[in-house]
């Protein structure tokens, strides 16, 4: 499916920077398959700027200069034109280079690592591209068995509406369709893939881009700002293409600028020549607000360490940031105010953890909004969630009971998708549009695939233990950089009634979090896996390092 996982140290984790993940699709990955190599390590920084090139074994730094300065569309023209028309290219545009805490890692026109700040680990090793040439063949153990479950994968998960939709964050369902409809040219996604979630965009006067889910985060201030007209439109694609270009990502966007048009709102900060918010929604702030954010000009520089620093240096920032921002400095996703188990998805990670646990969020809320006849009845989705979690608790908003369960189950498999490198857009697959009875999945196919390529019998459940493994790695990963139970939690606001919501209750989701260590094998008191948990996962040599 064209997915790969990168690994690092955040510098967008908030308040610390700490080692989290961040997944990507596209085509680099089989391209570096096909290259022969599995994984790649960057270690260290260069002295001047570099360019990575792999073509199969050939592996070399090339000198970079020329490309300093160059947006992502441009880099990767000109490298294909250097190196070879079909090398398969991830890069950083200009604030990665300038270290901006919200950079990403770009290939094509909008396959990305976002979420992490990772464009700006690879601008501190002066790496601006990395670029990949692969002919070898890939060995499959068992063909006939991969094209088999393959085609069993493809019934199952067919149909799939965010083909058609692409995005249900920003737009109702009526201007999105007539947005998509008036200005899509076709659809796309990753190597392999047969979901084409990403619709490929062209507006008049405003480019060309592939974009889907969040990539849309300035519909809704753009169209206050003109209404339904073609300024509307460009000002909205100019958002997605010039983020994209410069290397910036949309998630963050989508809640920095409705932090920052609440902060004028409420007289806290006021409209400058480079963050023109009385032109909020506007074309022309939409371009200083990013540009200066990339280049870091004027008040770019601060928001360029994301809206948690941001907080940080403004009077009362916190009052209205927090609402936008659960934790660690990410951006709202499923909100935890109302879905107790999203609340500990949150609570219990390094960064945004909807990005990789879709299943659980969907399961217990999204698929349940949507229309007819994709939307996921309440019984159907209690059916499922007694199958996949055990209970149907598990998915009642009313209480924190089963709640971990469900919880442990969602991250191992998590652990299990980013591992094997597929996308959770797809697995587990726990419901299908075209089995006849929507609620009729089959969780099993991950194992099965991993059998039929590798020749290596894996069953669902040892799947789920080595998932259960790499989840407690990740946590001692957190606790060799100062976790405790106490930093496993949300922003303040969460736990206070705010504008008609109800609060979460705080002693109810400590209790949880209790209850959540005690079913992982944790110290309850610090949230540390125990020596006896990691002995029993053969992570003995991680036991004698915690202690």
């Amino acid at each position: 499916e064209g997915r790969f996982e990168i690994v690092s140290k955040s510098p967008r984790s908030y308040p610390v920077e700490t080692v989290t993940r961040s997944g990507m699709g596209g085509f680099w990955g089989p391209e570096l398959k096909y290259a022969g190599y599995d994984a790649l390590i960057i270690q260290g920084s260069a002295e001047n700027w570099v360019n990575l090139w792999i073509h199969n074994e050939k592996v070399k730094f090339c000198d970079a200069k020329d490309y300093v300065g160059n947006d992502t569309y441009t880099t990767q023209k000109k490298l294909r034109k250097e190196l070879d028309p079909e090398a398969k290219i991830l890069c950083i545009g200009p604030a990665g280079e300038n270290l901006s805490r919200l950079a990403v890692i770009l290939s094509e026109t909008g396959f990305v690592s976002g979420k992490s700040g990772f464009g700006a680990v690879m601008g501190s090793k002066l790496l601006k591209a990395i670029a990949v040439r692969g002919t070898k063949p890939l060995k499959i153990s068992n063909p006939e068995r991969m094209i088999e479950i393959s085609k069993r994968v493809r019934q199952l998960s067919a149909n799939n509406p965010m083909r058609e939709w692409t995005s249900t964050l920003m737009i109702d369902s009526v201007d999105r369709q007539a947005f998509l409809n008036k200005y899509r040219k076709k659809n796309t996604g990753c190597f392999g893939c047969h979901t084409l979630c990403f619709a490929h965009l062209s507006v008049p006067d405003a480019g060309e881009s592939q974009c889907h889910c969040i990539g849309y985060f300035y519909y809704s201030a753009a169209t206050k700002y003109y209404g339904h007209s073609l300024e509307r439109d460009q000002a909205v694609f100019d958002s997605i293409v010039l983020a994209n270009k410069l290397g910036l990502d949309h998630y963050e966007f989508y809640s920095m600028i409705r932090f920052l048009e609440d902060l004028y709102n409420s007289g806290n900060i006021r409209s400058q020549a480079d963050l023109p918010l009385d032109q909020f929604g506007s074309r022309e702030f939409i371009q200083k607000f990013l540009e200066n954010i990339a280049f870091r000009k004027g008040i770019g520089d601060l928001l360029a360490e994301g809206s948690a620093r941001v907080a940080d240096q403004i009077d009362n920032g916190w009052s209205y940031c927090s609402k936008y921002f659960p934790a660690y400095g990410s951006a709202e996703h499923e909100s935890p105010r109302n879905n107790p188990g999203v609340a500990l998805l949150w609570a219990l990670d390094s960064r945004d953890p909807i990005i990789d646990q879709h299943p659980y969020a969907r399961i217990s809320s999204t698929f349940q909004k949507r229309p007819f006849p994709y939307r996921l009845s309440p019984e159907v989705a209690k059916m499922i969630a007694k199958k996949i979690y055990g209970s149907e608790k598990a998915i009642d908003h009313t209480t924190f009971e089963k709640k971990p369960e469900a919880i442990i189950y969602t991250q191992n498999r998590s652990a299990v998708i980013n591992m094997l490198v597929v996308c959770d857009w797809v697995y587990p697959i726990v419901l299908s549009y075209t089995s006849g009875e929507y609620g009729k999945g089959d969780t099993a196919l991950e194992s099965q695939l991993l059998a039929a390529a590798t020749g290596h019998d894996v069953t669902e459940n040892e799947l789920n233990l080595t998932g259960e493994r790499v989840w407690n790695l990740s946590r001692a990963i957190m606790l060799r950089e100062g976790r405790t139970r106490e930093n496993d939690t949300l922003n303040e606001t969460y736990f206070r009634n705010y504008k008609g919501e109800i609060a979460i209750p705080k002693a109810d989701f400590e209790k949880a979090k209790t209850n959540y260590y005690r079913l992982r094998g944790w110290d309850e008191t610090k949230g540390w896996p125990t020596s006896q948990k990691l002995n029993q996962l053969e992570l003995s040599d991680v036991a004698d390092i915690l202690q």
